[in-house]
């Protein structure tokens, strides 16, 4: 089912819903990655359905169909205020279900920020190769140059340099996502700026986590480093880490998906006993 929320400032960001009804047991909230949009999880949603789980989502701003310069959010109050409504929306639709956040690659550096910040009343958390280190670390001058640039032109985009090569040794995935019409190359300063701010908070902060996590990152990832999600693991005791061997980026697209399904679903279930 076709999903929207409006933000404070106006935008429209417009997403899915697939929910298995009555027989519902719990709810994810899901939080896309860079440059892609919420419905190139529909499959994936779709079989969280089939096991019992809801599935909720929307394009982040200046993504997909949603509002906004395409690749640029200027800071991460909207993505804040986003989960916010996801939350609240998904928690009074399903009283008394428990709600688990769900973050890939970027999605994921949002969602680790907004956990160690905000600690919101949820279950628990799956996050997969999230952005906490490159994997081609940008070096110190562009870094600065980034910050100095983002009091003055915030919106600026360039290309995200991200190769679609390294999301998933799927050939067909591959070729979906490079002739996806809502898929888009384009990361604005502010948003590079305030990522890459996240991630090292979340690094530096990682044993404020309050809630359960599942992180998960694939060994021959080379978008995001494993290594961001070992350092993170390491310090706090509520996250339980699995690194997919021989995994890409996109790890539910990788030949191990239905492993990686079980995987998470098994969690969720733990959870929720």
């Amino acid at each position: 089912m076709k999903y929207s929320i409006k933000l404070k400032n106006g935008q429209i960001l417009s997403g899915l819903i697939i929910s298995p009804g009555e027989s519902t047991r719990a709810n994810i909230v899901f939080i896309h990655g860079l440059g892609e949009h919420i419905g190139r999880y529909t499959a994936w949603a779709e079989l969280f359905k089939n096991a019992g789980i809801g599935f909720t989502g929307v394009d982040l701003p200046g993504h997909g169909s949603s509002d906004g310069k395409r690749g640029h959010i200027r800071n991460y109050s909207l993505t804040d205020e986003m989960m916010d409504l996801l939350i609240n929306h998904t928690g009074s639709a399903f009283a008394g279900l428990p709600v688990f956040l769900y973050g890939h690659s970027l999605g994921g550096n949002i969602v680790l920020d907004y956990l160690l910040r905000k600690s919101p009343e949820i279950a628990g958390a799956v996050v997969t190769s999230p952005w906490l280190v490159l994997g081609v670390q940008p070096d110190r001058f562009k870094l600065a140059m980034a910050s100095a640039v983002n009091y003055i032109l915030p919106a600026l985009t360039q290309p995200s340099g991200l190769n679609p090569e390294h999301l998933s040794r799927d050939r067909d995935v591959v070729d979906s996502y490079v002739s996806d019409r809502l898929v888009h190359d384009r990361i604005s300063v502010s948003l590079f700026h305030n990522a890459a701010r996240a991630a090292d908070n979340s690094l530096s902060g990682s044993s404020s986590l309050k809630v359960p996590l599942l992180l998960m990152h694939g060994s021959d990832d080379q978008i995001t480093s494993p290594e961001g999600s070992r350092k993170f693991a390491s310090g706090n005791d509520l996250t339980e880490i699995k690194i997919w061997d021989g995994g890409f980026h996109e790890l539910h697209n990788e030949p191990f998906r239905e492993d990686l399904f079980f995987f998470i679903t098994d969690w969720i279930n733990r959870m929720c006993a």
